[in-house]
């Protein structure tokens, strides 16, 4: 375009023209009296608060009915995947997560073992350890569940997709599947990492018998640097009465059961 002479004064005299011209138009706004209806407004606010509540309540109980399909693969760890989500936020609140990463690791977390659905029950419910053909075939489980979640769009569904791929990554870099060491594995892995060893430890499977509580805190602690996060153990060891109160629970729900169980078989 060739020059204007003074072009670039009547720009700016137009923009002040219309800058005024605006002001006017806002000041006869404010001037009117606002048609508002303050309570349609709040009733209006408080529809769309409870339908979105509703939605996040439907989702949270698809992500548990989905843990549980995958836990029904492997009959001794029923109840794992609720404990997993109370040891999680138990440890990660120790470490100042905020609220909305405490909610996201609380209803992901019990997801850790989703891609357990395809692994084969005679490896999944071996009654006996595995050889080293089988474990490399468990061990796709992390993966599997990973590529379930793959690009999903769901906060909640990306931390499941990490979390199932990374609870067996080892601080020290020995874990699989990608041998990921120290910080570099997701915060999440690193306290379901913590939360699925110690429960795996103190409960009933079909290969073991459930360790006390104390020799499996002990052993948590012993794998400080190794296996687990240094500062994700030291929170486990300062949750240890949150961890210790959950753990007690679920030990008397089992036994109730047990015990309720056995009363049916007697009177039959």
């Amino acid at each position: 375009m060739p020059y204007i002479p003074r072009r670039k004064k009547k720009d700016e005299k137009e923009k002040e023209k219309e800058d005024n011209a605006e002001k006017e138009a806002f000041k006869k706004i404010q001037a009117k009296p606002v048609d508002i209806d303050l309570l349609k407004l709040e009733k209006a606010y408080a529809e769309l608060k409870e339908s979105h509540q509703k939605i996040q309540e439907t989702h949270y109980e698809m992500i548990l009915r989905l843990a549980i399909a995958a836990e029904f693969k492997d009959p001794d760890t029923g109840q794992h995947i609720l404990r997993i989500g109370d040891y999680s936020t138990a440890i990660a609140r120790q470490i100042k997560l905020s609220a909305h990463d405490l909610e996201i690791l609380r209803y992901a977390s019990p997801m850790h073992d989703i891609g357990k659905i395809g692994i084969p029950d005679a490896i999944l419910q071996k009654p006996a350890k595995l050889n080293a053909d089988e474990w490399r075939i468990m061990e796709q489980h992390t993966v599997i569940g990973a590529q379930i979640f793959k690009s999903a769009q769901s906060p909640f569904l990306r931390a499941v997709s990490e979390i199932a791929l990374t609870h067996h990554e080892r601080f020290d870099g020995r874990g699989y599947p990608n041998g990921i060491p120290g910080g570099k594995i997701p915060i999440f892995g690193r306290i379901v990492a913590v939360a699925d060893i110690f429960d795996a430890l103190v409960s009933k499977r079909c290969y073991k018998e459930a360790w006390p509580f104390e020799d499996g805190v002990e052993y948590v602690e012993s794998l400080s640097g190794s296996h687990l996060d240094p500062d994700l153990v030291g929170a486990f060891i300062k949750a240890q009465e949150e961890i210790r109160s959950i753990y007690q629970a679920n030990k008397s729900i089992n036994e109730f059961v047990k015990d309720f169980h056995e009363t049916l078989e007697s009177k039959d």
